[in-house]
């Protein structure tokens, strides 16, 4: 065990964080949003200024400092999912996707899997080394906490392996420094299943093979291929690559970097473990001198909110990070109950592998939200979503458990808002001591109408002869509603010529809040999530047409865009916004390009968005999603707010 009050320790935590800033800044202006076929070839820093470039990598991680020290080593994914709201500016891809499901009212690990298309991207791995600071040493005791983070805002997805991987290699490296023994340590901690296991192992094997880094990254590539340059299993096997092949410092980050797809996280992520084995004495000079101590971060913009200022702000250099880390981790391993020692202990590396219960982070179900309670603990399970239509059927399935010695008798009910079936429904049962009970409710949805886009009912426990125990929240997120005309075959008709006809539905013969205003045989369907529900229908080559409505309960500009594979324009209030004639990869964040997203001004009330889809014979599959975020060009916040889970004439 390493002495957590010793110079080595400061010294292993500062390298930590100061390699980091080294890799990040090296490959920041690198990154890119889509994956590239050939590596880049840089072998110095493209850019440089005092305390590195501004990155989430390193300042959420200041937030999550904040959170731990406000907090206690209790800390848990809900506790973080409020540092989010706080803090967190910025809405990149799953984090603005996350952020908007807990606007919604939706807790971790949901918050993480439902609508989140990124859930296997990189957001989450690139923030494992707190973790590993507050428990050096005890990868396990890292990898606790790093599940609660990963959770908020990728669960289900492969990200959540690569911040486990990440932080239990990092706690290790704490204590041993052979390289091919942490990565099997590292290893034990994701399943063998998994994208990232398998992307990790083709880097391995390409290097085990003397095969050069360019060959292991194709493996990596040809193994776990994706378009997008965020996609965890990749990165988190270059990061490997570099570590393999660099022959020191520098030339490990540069390998790293010009492998590509997210040049600052992989960068970032191999500075991290390379300072923690070497410290801050270790790491050479002329990578680290250009960056001095300083930590830049995205506040001036509002990127983080709240960080400077209020009674505890974030460090602003690496020396105050470090001893307020060291502060935490002397505070860490007395929860565990570990006897400080006042100098270093050998470690024998047997323990430092995964234990038997990491199993059960790898099954967990990411539709479940957890409410610990005195008297019960409750489990909301949503099945495959929290979203519903109207007028539809849909069972919940709450999980209570009983974590005394006596069995507990319990009374049960499960309010649901007005105009919905059955109102209330009521359970008696019995829940044995240290036992957990499923029950399920059958619900029928309310029509449309009174469908809100966050419709809230709660459980109330009454149980006998105990203290009266708080509601548990039971929150279902409404479907967006759409109705469609089409498919119109391409009766020999070019994609461009398709695109460029002026159809019937195009053109309103009156209001288009009118569900009479647009010709064509209409029907109706409805979405769990931002995806438009045409992926069956539009098959063949073609034109298609989809209208929803957003209901804003005030005047204002928002951003919209329509990710697609193919073709789209889109028309707000019967004015032509996007026209884009290309296919392209899906990638459906808040943050788009200027051909296919838009600011445009919605009125109060009903504003309708008409879509086109027009695709070859030769096409991908089609898939379509609709974004909509605010209006500030940096920060493009969700909007929970406008309502989408009706029509007009559904009033």
């Amino acid at each position: 065990m390493i002495d957590v009050r010793g110079t080595t320790f400061r010294d292993k935590v500062y390298g930590c964080w100061l390699g980091k800033n080294c890799g990040g800044t090296l490959g920041q202006p690198l990154e890119k949003a889509w994956g590239e076929s050939e590596p880049f070839d840089v072998w110095w820093y493209p850019e440089l200024q005092e305390g590195g470039i501004p990155n989430d990598d390193l300042e959420m991680q200041l937030i999550w400092l904040k959170a731990l020290e406000e907090v206690g080593p209790q800390l848990k994914a809900a506790d973080l999912a409020q540092y989010w709201l706080d803090h967190i500016g910025y809405n990149w891809d799953e984090y603005g996707l996350s952020k908007t499901n807990l606007k919604l009212g939706l807790l971790p690990p949901v918050s993480g899997a439902y609508n989140n298309w990124f859930k296997d991207c990189m957001g989450c791995p690139i923030r494992s080394e707190i973790w590993a600071c507050i428990a050096p040493g005890l990868p396990a005791v890292a990898v606790r906490y790093a599940y609660e983070d990963a959770i908020c805002d990728h669960a289900g997805g492969e990200s959540v392996f690569g911040e486990l991987f990440n932080a239990a290699l990092e706690a290790a490296a704490f204590v041993i420094g052979d390289r091919e023994q942490l990565l099997e340590i590292a290893n034990t901690y994701i399943p063998a299943w998994s994208k990232t296991a398998q992307a990790i192992a083709a880097a391995r094997a390409a290097h085990a093979a003397g095969e050069d880094w360019k060959t292991a990254r194709q493996r990596v590539l040809t193994a776990t291929p994706h378009h997008v340059a965020q996609y965890s299993p990749i990165n988190i096997a270059f990061q490997v690559i570099g570590w393999l092949y660099g022959k020191d410092f520098g030339d490990a980050l540069c390998i790293a970097v010009n492998c590509g797809y997210d040049t600052d996280c992989t960068g970032a992520t191999l500075g991290s473990i390379l300072g923690i084995i070497a410290g801050r004495k270790g790491l050479p000079e002329r990578w680290t001198a250009p960056l001095g101590e300083t930590i830049a971060t995205n506040e001036s913009w509002g990127g983080l909110r709240h960080a400077s200022d209020g009674s505890n702000p974030v460090p602003t250099n690496l020396a105050e990070l470090t001893e307020r880390l060291c502060v935490q981790a002397e505070r860490i391993l007395a929860e565990q109950e570990i006897k400080l020692t006042s100098t270093d202990v050998p470690v024998d590396p047997r323990t430092l592998y995964a234990p038997a219960w990491i199993e059960t982070l790898w099954s967990a179900d990411p539709m479940r939200i957890d409410y610990p309670a005195s008297n019960l603990h409750v489990g909301v399970a949503y099945g495959d979503s929290p979203a519903i239509q109207p007028d539809a059927q849909t069972s919940i399935i709450t999980h209570l458990t009983n974590p005394h010695p006596d069995m507990l008798h319990a009374q049960c009910e499960l309010r649901v808002p007005a105009g919905w079936t059955p109102a209330p429904q009521v359970r008696e049962l019995d829940i044995p001591a240290h036992s957990s009970v499923p029950v399920s409710w059958e619900l029928t949805t309310p029509p449309a109408v009174r469908l809100l886009n966050t419709n809230r009912l709660s459980l109330s426990i009454e149980v006998a002869s105990r203290p009266a125990q708080p509601d548990t929240p039971v929150i279902l997120i409404g479907a967006h509603k759409y109705r469609y005309t089409g498919p119109f075959l391409a009766d020999g008709r070019t994609d461009r010529e398709l695109f460029d006809a002026r159809e019937e539905p195009e053109q309103p013969t009156g209001p288009v809040s009118s569900s009479t205003s647009r010709s064509g045989n209409w029907h109706d369907v409805y979405s769990l999530d931002n995806a438009v529900p045409l992926k069956d229908v539009f098959v063949q080559a073609g034109s298609i047409y989809a209208q929803t409505f957003l209901w804003s309960p005030d005047a204002r500009e928002v951003y919209i865009g329509v990710a697609t594979t193919c073709p789209a324009k889109l028309w707000v209030n019967g004015s032509v916004k996007v026209e884009s004639f290309r296919y392209r990869p899906l990638r459906p964040g808040y943050y788009g390009d200027s051909e296919s997203y838009c600011t445009v001004p919605l009125v109060a009330g009903w504003n309708e968005v008409l879509l086109k889809f027009v695709r070859s014979a030769e096409a991908a599959a089609f898939e379509a999603h609709l974004l909509i975020s605010s209006a500030e060009s940096r920060l493009r916040n969700g909007l929970p707010q406008i309502g989408r889970t009706r029509a007009p004439w559904d009033t």
